[in-house]
């Protein structure tokens, strides 16, 4: 934890967490963020951290961020050859944010504090296997009569399968941000089957509606 810094570069993006010990692929464009990278791979640590926007206003500047972010370290980088980088996060932890400013490079950098995840250095790993997660999870997809490998959501044991399905499942923002402030995995994992077990029973008051 001592060897995190208290300052450093945040990319603000709308619906889209990291946790810690997942992988986050960026596809980064932008001529602002592409110095942010640059900054980034020129530090020891390689970190950028990961915090939803609350919302877009009018000016860059002004945008509000929430409380909470992840960091993740780049462990993979490549330039293509139409000038974009395509970068792979590693999540490492959680942080709060204290304050931000637009630095000028017009990205942001943040001063934060890490003292309230200090657990997400230290995990080691839950012997839960997700059952009944696992259950809503294809509940739902048949609901919504989405095309999924069954067996493969069956087969993954994965300690942090919940983290891994709240970054790839559609949820809103202010839902993906809750189970990112949730510090239990058990208590990630309770959420969201609640929240997928509401999704799948609003699909079927639609679908009694419907007929």
């Amino acid at each position: 934890m001592k060897n995190l810094p208290q300052i450093m570069p945040v990319f603000p993006l709308e619906g889209v967490v990291m946790f810690p010990n997942t992988y986050l692929p960026l596809n980064i464009f932008e001529p602002r963020y592409l110095k942010m990278i640059d900054y980034s791979m020129s530090q020891k640590n390689r970190l950028i951290g990961m915090i939803q926007p609350k919302k877009t206003r009018d000016k860059d500047e002004d945008i509000d961020l929430y409380n909470v972010g992840c960091a993740g370290r780049i462990i993979k980088f490549e330039e293509t050859e139409d000038s974009r980088y395509l970068v792979t996060l590693k999540g490492v932890s959680r942080f709060n944010l204290l304050s931000n400013i637009t630095n000028k490079d017009n990205f942001k950098e943040a001063k934060v504090s890490w003292n309230e995840f200090t657990e997400d250095l230290n995990q080691e790993g839950s012997k839960e296997s997700f059952v009944s997660l696992k259950k809503a999870l294809k509940d739902f997809f048949k609901l919504k009569k989405m095309k999924v490998n069954m067996e493969i959501i069956d087969a993954c044991n994965d300690y942090n399968f919940v983290d891994q399905i709240t970054m790839i499942c559609p949820l809103a923002l202010e839902e993906k941000q809750l189970l990112l402030e949730t510090k239990s995995i058990t208590k990630r994992n309770n959420l969201l089957r609640s929240i997928i077990e509401s999704y799948s029973s609003e699909q079927n008051i639609t679908n009694t509606v419907k007929h």
